[in-house]
C-alpha cells in the first residue's frame, strides 16, 4: 500500500489530477479559493427548484458536464415535490465525508469495495413553525454511521473515516459557525 500512487485511478479517484491540483494549490494559494451557487426558484406552496451549473476554483470560472436540478418540499406543509433541505443537508454530509473516504484510500492506495452510510437527525419542528421562540430551529444533533469495506485493517477504516470527517467542509459547515448573509436583490 504505497503513499506514492500519482499517475493511475485508484477507486475511480484519477491520483494525478488530484496530487497535482494539491501541489498547484501549494504553490499558489490563490487557485484554492472556490465558489459554489445554486440557483433557486419558488414552485408552489413550500416547494422551490435548485440549478446548479457554475462554479469558480482552480483560478477560473467552470461549468458541470451538465446543469443539476433539485427540488424540495416539506412533507406536512408540501405537495410532495422533493425531500425537504433538511434531507439535502444530510445527503450533502454523507456525500461529503465518502468523498474524503475515497479520496483517503486512494491517496493511500487502498481499494475500496464499498461505502455505505445512514445519517440521522433531530430537530423540532416548533422552532421553525413559530409556536415556541426558545426552541432552536436547526438540528439539535446529527448522527452518521459509516460502513466501509476496504482492503485494510479496522485501524486504518478508523483513520480513513476520521480523515474523511476532518477534511469535510460539510462537516466543518455543521460543526462550526459560519457567516450567513441574506439580501434582496436591488438592496
Amino acid at each position: 500500500m504505497s503513499e506514492d500512487v500519482t499517475s493511475e485511478e485508484v477507486n475511480g479517484v484519477p491520483c494525478d489530477k488530484m496530487f497535482g491540483a494539491i501541489a498547484k494549490v501549494r504553490q499558489d494559494g490563490d487557485l484554492a479559493q472556490f465558489r459554489f451557487s445554486a440557483r433557486n426558484e419558488w414552485v408552489e406552496g413550500t416547494a422551490s427548484r435548485s440549478s446548479i451549473y457554475e462554479w469558480h476554483g482552480m483560478g477560473g470560472d467552470h461549468t458541470h458536464v451538465e446543469q443539476f436540478s433539485f427540488e424540495a418540499d416539506h412533507p406536512t406543509l408540501g405537495h410532495g415535490h422533493g425531500p425537504t433541505p433538511q434531507e439535502y443537508v444530510l445527503h450533502a454530509l454523507a456525500a461529503c465525508i465518502t468523498a474524503g473516504i475515497a479520496t483517503g484510500a486512494a491517496a493511500r492506495n487502498i481499494a475500496v469495495h464499498k461505502i455505505s452510510s445512514q445519517a440521522t437527525a433531530d430537530i423540532d419542528v416548533r422552532g421553525v413553525l413559530g409556536v415556541d421562540p426558545d426552541v432552536r430551529k436547526g438540528f439539535s444533533n446529527v448522527d452518521i454511521q459509516f460502513d466501509i469495506d476496504a482492503d485494510c485493517d479496522d485501524a486504518q477504516k478508523d483513520a480513513l473515516l476520521a480523515g474523511g470527517a476532518k477534511y469535510s467542509a460539510v462537516f466543518d459547515m455543521l460543526a462550526n459557525p459560519t457567516e450567513v448573509n441574506i439580501s434582496r436583490n436591488g438592496s
